[in-house]
């Protein structure tokens, strides 16, 4: 009986406490400190800053044929040398074909001007390579690597996030 007393007194203590707070808070006899964040001066608080995305718009600079460096100059080197550009708020994996064919269109144009000035890189670039350079894929990535940090200061607005090698022909 002293048992079945002790195990009822253990239930009643913290309902009786429970109900004791509540009823203090409901009569204001305790006051519980809330926190709020409030705006002074107007000031927005700033966005977390957006991560551009891990892929880019592809843009082709062309399809090339140059001579290689090899002794006697006849090795030719066809390449298509495509790049892809950070475009700020614009992520391809989520545009549907047509948007991405249409920034594709709208990227090519926007480098017009400086189409010279790329080609002639493209062009120094590829002719300074000799065949043993390219023929490895090691030599292909290096070459990819200079080609990126070479035509970087050409694309003002624009990060370069990968150089491709989308044809690559030895002869």
């Amino acid at each position: 009986m002293k048992r079945l007393l002790k195990h009822r007194v253990l239930l009643v203590i913290p309902l009786a406490l429970v109900l004791l707070a509540g009823a203090a808070l409901k009569l204001g006899i305790v006051h519980v400190p809330v926190v709020l964040n409030v705006n002074i001066g107007g000031k927005q608080a700033e966005a977390a800053p957006q991560k551009s995305p891990e892929r880019g718009i592809p843009v082709s600079l062309g399809e090339r044929v140059v001579n290689l460096a090899d002794p006697g100059g006849f090795r030719y080197l066809k390449a298509e040398v495509v790049v892809e550009l950070a475009v700020e708020g614009m992520d391809p994996e989520k545009m549907s074909a047509e948007e991405l064919a249409h920034e594709q269109e709208a990227l090519s144009a926007e480098l017009q001007p400086w189409q010279p000035q790329i080609q002639d890189v493209l062009t120094m670039v590829l002719t300074s390579k000799t065949v043993a350079e390219v023929s490895t894929p090691e030599g292909k990535e290096a070459l990819k690597q200079e080609l990126k940090t070479r035509l970087q200061p050409l694309f003002h607005h624009h990060e370069i996030k990968a150089v491709y090698l989308a044809q690559f022909v030895i002869q």
